[in-house]
């Protein structure tokens, strides 16, 4: 990327959440959260000085399906930050003190996570949509019970079997990036035992009630509300279809779920549709915020809109979905982090840099008839799955009333 003087290194690693042992959740948050404590040639605070010397910056996340993690520097220092790179995956201290601290902030932020209503909605809707016990039904960082069974020897026995370079991928995005020597590495061999469990997103059916489960939050005076599905990921030929046809039911201001909800009937500042790719398969979430006094009829209404029974989505409907989504590709990879970080999730799903161009071309094409068959054929009415943060009291019965089945589980039984 000429021109791009601040380069990133981004390193896609073979190690989804479902490689945790279902006893010790949050374990993979913890090694990467502790990752960049100290390593055994810059301990301590050395290693923070020595990033933070050359301008550089350290970050990286845990996912479902992988993990990664990443340095941004100033191009003339990226020979000084990839050796501090490569110091952290194969030598990091992961000391008893930094993962105990580390423990303890994943504790503060489930606390967080109980009074925050987005987030109860969203791990509500995960245990939809997942079977019982799949690690994706499950939070990010672990629980309140599995990290009381975690120690430092667990986060450190788990960072020597999982860390490690097959499976995965280095992705370099910038200026010069080409003339890079990268024998800070060659020392990082191995392989994982055995193969963590893919996730599944085989189409969910239901021929009863949709299903609600609702997280109580006493005191709310909205309701936050996730709606969500499990569909075919970017490998399958219907996605760039797909993504159109969840342009015209929530994907911009203009939407169909929007101009209901928000510009007639004013239960709700924005509400959105979105279909997000997962190493394998995908998700579609509908996603808003209601007064709780409406919250039953909005899901109602925002399930009928979403019905591929109710109208056609119309030819006009599909171009402008369909030019904002190829207008507004371009904003995403403007700095070299957004390419690096593109990139490296198409490789570790098996595509190239290249399908970026693919899906464009692809969207551009797709018709009213294309949208239509693929709303129909992967978001029936059946597939769908409710997940609820709001008053359990007033909710709970307006949601019966309108048809829904429900559940009613408090935050700590989500998050514990």
């Amino acid at each position: 990327m000429p021109g791009q003087q601040v380069v990133t290194v981004e390193l896609g690693l073979d190690v989804p959440l479902t490689a945790e042992d279902p006893t010790q959740l949050g374990v993979a948050s913890l090694v990467l959260t502790s990752s960049d404590e100290g390593t055994r040639e810059h301990p301590g605070a050395e290693l923070a000085e020595a990033i933070e010397s050359i301008g550089a910056s350290y970050d990286g996340a845990c996912g479902l399906t992988s993990s990664n993690v990443s340095i941004e520097v100033p191009r003339r220092h990226l020979d000084q930050a990839l050796d501090l790179l490569a110091e952290i995956i194969t030598s990091a201290d992961l000391a008893d003190a930094d993962v105990l601290r580390q423990m303890a902030q994943a504790r503060a932020q489930l606390a967080q996570a109980a009074q925050n209503g987005p987030s109860l909605a969203g791990l509500a809707v995960s245990r939809e949509v997942w079977p019982l016990g799949d690690r994706a039904s499950r939070p990010t960082g672990g629980t309140a019970t599995t990290l009381d069974a975690i120690t430092p020897d667990d986060v450190r026995t788990f960072r020597d079997a999982t860390w490690l370079p097959a499976g995965g991928v280095m992705v370099l995005a910038g200026d010069g990036v080409d003339q890079v020597d990268l024998g800070a590495f060659s020392q990082w061999t191995g392989a994982r035992a055995g193969e963590a469990g893919k996730v599944r997103w085989d189409q969910l059916r239901n021929d009863g009630p949709t299903r609600v489960l609702l997280v109580d939050r006493p005191d709310a005076v909205q309701a936050d509300v996730r709606i969500q599905t499990r569909v075919p990921g970017r490998q399958d030929p219907r996605w760039a279809a797909l993504k159109v046809a969840c342009g015209v039911l929530g994907g911009t201001f203009g939407s169909r779920l929007n101009t209901v909800l928000r510009e007639q009937k004013g239960w709700s500042y924005g509400v959105s549709a979105m279909a997000r790719a997962l190493r394998d398969g995908g998700l579609v979430t509908v996603g808003g915020a209601f007064r709780a006094e409406v919250a039953a009829q909005a899901v109602r209404t925002a399930l009928d809109l979403v019905d591929p029974a109710s109208a056609r989505l119309e030819e006009a409907e599909v171009r402008d979905a369909r030019n904002h989504a190829v207008g507004v590709a371009p904003l995403q990879y403007d700095t070299a982090g957004a390419v690096a970080s593109q990139v490296t999730t198409l490789e570790m799903a098996g595509l190239t840099g290249a399908w970026v161009d693919q899906l464009m071309a692809d969207t551009a094409a797709v018709t009213a008839d294309r949208a239509n068959r693929a709303w129909h054929e992967l978001l029936p009415t059946s597939a769908w799955r409710v997940g609820i943060a709001g008053p359990a009291a007033t909710l709970g019965p307006a949601l019966e009333e309108a048809g829904f089945m429900v559940e009613v589980i408090s935050p700590s039984e989500l998050l514990g």
